[in-house]
């Protein structure tokens, strides 16, 4: 079966290239997943998924010969559920995360509500920032506090502007395990 996000391509050619694709090689694409993962909601929502991702990739997928192609394929359906499978393991409502991620924390000092969640998690991640090591810590006031550019940033740290979101996300991520740990001792 065709899945909705192929039929949809509005040019005929890229369709008709796509639903080959989709008829020669779902079961690849499908027991590709299901070596990763048995669930059978899971499975379905991944094999979808990765159809949507290989749409982007149509002018690569003509170029490539037929044991090229099947071995992006492979590589897209893995990777694919793998991603998926780590981001639905993640907690889904956490207030650190949130207050990380969120870069529009800066506009709710007019909600009393968010201003006190704020100050509450500010506390808390000063409780823990001196065991941040200094590069997390240099890239998190940079970007949050000092609001620089991460293209500014990258060049500080001698790293591509392409690397820098990586490098955000891993000081988030420690600073965000650092909090855990914090608020399990306090209880």
């Amino acid at each position: 079966m065709i899945p909705y996000c192929i039929l949809v391509i509005e040019d005929d050619d890229d369709r008709a290239f796509m639903s080959e694709l989709v008829e020669t090689y779902e079961r690849i694409i499908y027991s590709t997943v299901r070596k990763i993962t048995a669930n059978c909601w899971d499975v379905d929502e991944i094999y979808q998924i990765t159809w949507v991702r290989l749409i982007d990739k149509i002018s690569l997928l003509r170029g490539q010969s037929r044991d090229q192609r099947v071995n992006y394929l492979i590589s897209t359906a893995h990777n694919t559920a793998l991603n998926y499978l780590r981001d639905s393991k993640r907690p889904k409502e956490s207030s650190y995360e949130d207050y990380m991620d969120a870069s529009d924390f800066r506009n709710a000092d007019n909600l009393p509500e968010l201003r006190l969640m704020k100050e509450e998690e500010l506390a808390q991640l000063s409780r823990v920032w001196s065991k941040l090591d200094e590069r997390s810590k240099y890239i998190l006031e940079g970007y949050y506090i000092l609001e620089k550019p991460m293209d500014e940033l990258a060049q500080e740290l001698g790293i591509k502007p392409g690397s820098i979101r990586m490098a955000l996300t891993r000081a988030r991520k420690a600073a965000y395990c650092l909090l855990e740990k914090d608020q399990k001792m306090q209880k």
